[in-house]
């Protein structure tokens, strides 16, 4: 055994692995024993470390012989795992109370565990965290490392998802959602913030080791976070905000968004949001919204009557297949993003549009050619259009007539598949300098 600074603690004394599972036969729960036998033959054969009573500690790095505590074990900072060993085993028939778990092997608690604040398992899928009492941690994060509760769950955060208990945590997160900068690698990230990510490993086990901090403030959810923000802008006078909420599992807009009517951006994307609520149209100086990914078939009159928006993003919208007759008293819109897979064809109400300059159109997968041609046609019925395009998908043919296309100061090709021929026809039918081949 190792303590913190690296000098070599005896934390028990030899015994043999059968002296050592003696103390065991009487701990715990027979499920709870019979899943650490599992992990008990082959870790224990050359021997094992029993530590009588309890163990107390500033902190305790396990390996490599296996460590059986017959009480209960209090550090007052991390429990650590694997040190000079490919798997190592930690066995405490007491209770477990530490401020921070670090565990690539396996641990079994035959009593309850008590984590002031961070467990973190890493080990592929092989090994497991498992508790026979219950377990209380600000958080758990997890990848992929099985974690085993018998008792009860009092348990803020959970980042992953192999977490086996009675209960469930109060708040499931991303890794940028629950921790800090240094402990998560940024996967996407837009105007709004960080929007996917993973754990850094290394970085983690880093803080972790160095008593640095690792969790960010999780009493409030990253959507309520977002709207605490904004309210709290709009208290100091500042400019009126945008609020991100993608990829946060809503089914229905926040309510206490309504009460920002100064709001400016909304960005709902990648939510299971069928509806969107009639209250949407509260958000009078709303100038950019983006619900891009939602499984919505309609949308309520009272968004097509925002009187600042601007900007409106529907891709990915595929099951919206028209646009409603409100949607023309969209009186600034300037810009807008459609899916095409879902429309039934060109919306004619586009043509009311007083000041819509910049129309896109995404997602080109074996889009039949009158389609195409309606689209192209339509667009030569926009007097105020100024630029537009195709872009993501495939398309072998475009509409025989692209006429109406010449008109335009910008047309888009953001295709990932077009022959050669039909791009120099487009060009050809453009005046020069008109066409702009990508993104």
């Amino acid at each position: 055994m190792a303590a913190k600074q690296g000098a070599v603690t005896s934390w028990g004394r030899e015994v043999s692995s059968g002296e050592a599972w003696a103390r065991v036969e009487s701990a715990a729960t027979p499920e709870w024993r019979k899943q650490l036998s599992s992990w008990w033959k082959g870790v224990t054969d050359e021997g094992v470390l029993l530590h009588e009573g309890d163990l107390e500690a500033d902190s305790l790095v396990v390996g490599p012989r296996p460590l059986v505590v017959s009480g209960s074990v209090r550090l007052k900072g991390l429990l650590e795992d694997g040190h000079a060993a490919d798997h190592t085993l930690l066995v405490v028939l007491g209770d477990l109370e530490v401020e921070n778990v670090a565990t690539v092997s396996a641990m079994f608690i035959a009593g309850n565990v008590r984590i002031r604040g961070l467990l973190f398992g890493d080990s592929l899928g092989d090994d497991v965290f498992s508790v026979a009492g219950g377990l209380k941690a600000r958080a758990l994060v997890e990848e992929h490392h099985h974690l085993h509760v018998a008792g009860a769950l009092d348990v803020d955060v959970l980042v992953g998802s192999k977490l086996t208990a009675p209960g469930k945590p109060r708040q499931k997160l991303e890794p940028h959602e629950a921790l800090l900068r240094g402990a998560f690698t940024v996967e996407e990230e837009d105007e709004d913030g960080v929007v996917d990510s993973t754990l850094d490993r290394k970085g983690l086990l880093e803080k972790l080791r160095k008593g640095k901090p690792v969790l960010a403030d999780t009493r409030l959810g990253p959507v309520e976070k977002a709207i605490a923000a904004a309210k709290e802008k709009v208290a100091k006078g500042e400019k009126a905000p945008r609020i991100g909420l993608s990829l946060k599992k809503l089914k229905a807009i926040p309510e206490e968004i309504f009460s920002l009517t100064g709001l400016e951006g909304l960005t709902l994307d990648s939510n299971p949001i069928e509806v969107i609520s009639p209250r949407i149209g509260e958000l009078r100086a709303l100038r950019s919204l983006s619900v891009e990914r939602l499984p919505v078939s309609t949308l309520p009159d009272e968004l097509c009557r925002l009187p600042a928006l601007k900007k409106l993003s529907l891709r990915y919208c595929d099951k919206l297949t028209r646009l409603p007759e409100a949607f023309g008293e969209l009186e600034s819109l300037e810009e807008l993003y459609l899916d095409v897979t879902g429309l039934d064809g060109f919306p004619e109400v586009l043509t009311r549009l007083p000041k819509l300059k910049k129309l896109w159109w995404w997602r080109f997968f074996k889009t039949p050619p009158k389609k195409l041609q309606v689209l192209v046609d339509g667009l030569g019925r926009m007097p105020k259009l100024t630029h537009s395009g195709f872009f993501q998908g495939e398309v072998a043919n475009l509409p025989t007539n692209l006429a109406p296309l010449a008109r335009l100061k910008q047309f888009k090709l953001g295709l990932e598949k077009i022959p050669a021929t039909e791009v120099r026809r487009l060009e050809a039918a453009l005046p020069p300098g008109r066409l702009h081949v990508g993104y």
